[in-house]
């Protein structure tokens, strides 16, 4: 970390960003990620924390302190600002914030906790035709008694499917979840938005989070637990079934572990993590052709993933592949984040190797 990094924050989870590459991202776009949101000059909010963090009424209601000079980042734009997303087309900004509020019955507090989730999106010029007609629709929504963190999760939803809070009818069913009204008749917007589980409402961010929290205190049969019911409520992110299959590989538990690192590879083919763990525990079996496959699979979706090639390298040594090996070295040397000093090492012993090949070959 330099003096210009600024420190980040991230409240909440991003879903299909693993730890690992978060902090590379970060630290390519100059910031540094930090536990301690006192500490933060960018604070991110995750579209997750929104039934957390946000009231009825549409006022943020965070539980961490943060220094008033503070910025405070809704997630798309986090992940336009380290690459993960390209930068939001800019439409035709032609409305004020002001008259946005006023059109649609909401007050500067509820229009900012939507920008800061996305719903709607300005630019230092206004807002668009679209983020107006997505504002009334939630001043409508409000009005007929819904409360804001549903509003936010179903606007979320629907893009998720390609479809906007401005071009459908939404209504709050008798049991309090927001649905559709499609020819008077009613679908769910997204049918794991809120799901019923021992008798307390439950989704998958949270059980993600009470995970999260077992796995590092060591509770791994807990972790395991809420991991699976994750998974199961979260049926695209591919970092749930990625995070159980640590679990289950710290459990001993290798055949499952496979498996659910599958899952998390047949939801996102490219997860170069979820490849490389693989790959890991495939060569502790001792499945080396498989795991060399897997590591070579975590490094294409990754060209600069370090310890793939790294342990690709030492995996084909071991092989007595020493060409192949070097070549691979020779990439990992120039990985600014890389041990340069170890892949040097391997790379000369590896010329050392074939220097001996070659003199063996020549010899009568």
């Amino acid at each position: 970390m330099t003096s210009a990094d600024q420190k980040v924050y991230v409240f909440g989870r991003l879903r299909g960003v693993t730890a690992r590459r978060l902090r590379l991202l970060a630290r390519a776009a100059r910031l540094a990620l930090t536990r301690r949101p006192p500490a933060a000059d960018i604070i991110v909010l995750a579209h997750g924390t929104a039934r957390s963090a946000v009231s009825e009424r549409g006022e943020l209601r965070l539980r961490i302190q943060a220094k008033r000079s503070a910025q405070f980042l809704s997630e798309r734009s986090f992940r336009s600002r380290i690459g993960i997303l390209p930068p939001k087309a800019v439409a035709d900004s032609r409305y004020s914030e002001d008259q946005v509020a006023k059109l649609a019955g909401l007050n500067a507090e509820q229009l900012r906790t939507l920008a800061l989730y996305d719903v709607v999106s300005p630019t230092e010029s206004g807002l668009s035709y679209t983020d107006l007609i997505v504002a009334r629709a939630v001043g409508r929504l409000s009005g007929e008694g819904a409360v804001f963190p549903k509003i936010i999760a179903a606007a979320l939803a629907l893009e998720e499917r390609g479809m906007s809070l401005s071009g459908v009818r939404l209504a709050e069913a008798p049991w309090g979840e927001l649905v559709q009204v499609i020819d008077g008749r009613v679908a769910q917007v997204d049918g794991q938005l809120v799901l019923s589980l021992e008798g307390s409402d439950v989704n998958s961010d949270e059980a993600f989070a009470g995970a999260e929290s077992y796995e590092q205190a060591g509770e791994l049969e807990q972790a395991e637990r809420l991991y699976d019911l994750a998974a199961r409520l979260d049926k695209v992110d591919p970092v749930i079934p990625f995070n159980l299959g640590n679990v289950l590989d710290e459990l001993g538990r290798e055949r499952e572990a496979e498996f659910a690192y599958r899952q998390a590879l047949a939801r996102d083919p490219e997860f170069s993590d979820a490849w490389f763990n693989l790959g890991v525990l495939q060569e502790k079996i001792g499945r080396d052709d498989e795991a060399l496959s897997s590591y070579e699979k975590a490094f294409t979706a990754e060209p600069a993933y370090a310890d793939a090639l790294h342990n690709a390298a030492l995996l084909l040594m071991r092989k007595r592949r020493f060409s192949a090996a070097l070549k691979l070295l020779d990439q990992l040397v120039a990985i600014p984040e890389s041990s340069g000093g170890e892949a040097r090492r391997l790379a000369h012993l590896c010329r050392l190797e074939l220097k001996q090949e070659q003199e063996r070959r020549q010899s009568p």
